[in-house]
């Protein structure tokens, strides 16, 4: 195995995803790569109308909202390239749906194995925000390192 990716989010968790998947990286002497998913950063540019008498906010600056979510994602990313203290680490920042996107780039970037936390959602949290882990588990062909996080 030469390639890890490590997905990570803003969750304090990042932190123990980030150092656990880089510790497995180093054990195989594997390159690695940080990724970070905005999320349905389209969600901010949807022109709202009127709905039961709220008017809905301006959404003229849409593009630069993205645009400061990407580069506050890169600051992230960053900060947790430091933190590891390797500079050879890899980031990239993408857009959409997280497990969808995690999946494309681990073939894209022809990951051996892919690092992602597994967060402790209540039934309800699982059934309305979806279980990102829960999906990629499903979905791919790739070995899936999960670190139980407990949050």
């Amino acid at each position: 195995m030469k390639k890890v990716l490590i997905a990570i989010d803003y969750n304090p968790s990042a932190q123990l995803i980030a150092e656990k998947g880089y510790q497995l990286a180093k054990a195989m002497q594997a390159e690695v790569c940080l990724i970070h998913v905005v999320a349905d950063a389209g969600y901010y540019s949807v022109d709202y109308s009127p709905i039961m008498g709220f008017g809905g906010f301006n959404t003229a600056n849409t593009i630069e909202l993205v645009e400061e979510l990407k580069t506050q994602a890169g600051n992230f990313l960053s900060s947790a390239v430091k933190h590891l203290g390797d500079e050879h680490v890899k980031t990239v920042i993408l857009e959409g749906d997280t497990a969808d996107v995690i999946l494309s780039y681990a073939d894209e970037y022809n990951a051996d194995i892919i690092v992602i936390g597994s967060h402790s959602h209540s039934g309800l949290d699982t059934l309305l925000l979806g279980n990102v882990p829960a999906k990629i588990l499903k979905l791919t062909k790739k070995p899936l390192f999960i670190v139980p996080t407990g949050q």
